[in-house]
């Protein structure tokens, strides 16, 4: 069990249901590319890059975790999504990591 703590099991599973499962859920059930790309890809997934970074930072997990959210979207964007929502994994991890860094300036501050 430890390897799987190591690892952060929790991050990977959050990330495949909804880096993967999202993408294939709105493919299956027919959304709308407006609500395809307004409600799922902005305010779902960009809030989950923002509350990882955040999350990430405050229980001390090795930065490279921050890694985990945008390629596993990445992967359920090549499978089911158009082409240009590819681009948005590198919003992902940049909404991530700066998240990461505001949390670790924010600690500071209240130092």
């Amino acid at each position: 069990m430890a390897f799987w703590e190591k690892i952060g099991w929790r991050y990977w599973v959050l990330a495949v249901i909804v880096g993967i499962g999202l993408p294939i859920g709105s493919t299956l059930i027919g959304l709308s590319p407006v609500w395809r790309f307004g409600g799922l890809l902005l305010l779902i997934n960009g809030g989950l890059a923002i509350g990882l970074g955040r999350r990430i930072y405050q229980h001390a997990q090795p930065g490279w975790w921050l890694l985990i959210w945008p390629l596993t979207y990445l992967v359920g964007a090549i499978g089911w999504l158009p082409q240009y929502t590819w681009y948005l994994a590198i919003v992902y991890l940049c909404l991530s990591y700066v998240s990461y860094g505001l949390a670790q300036t924010h600690k500071q501050i209240r130092s």
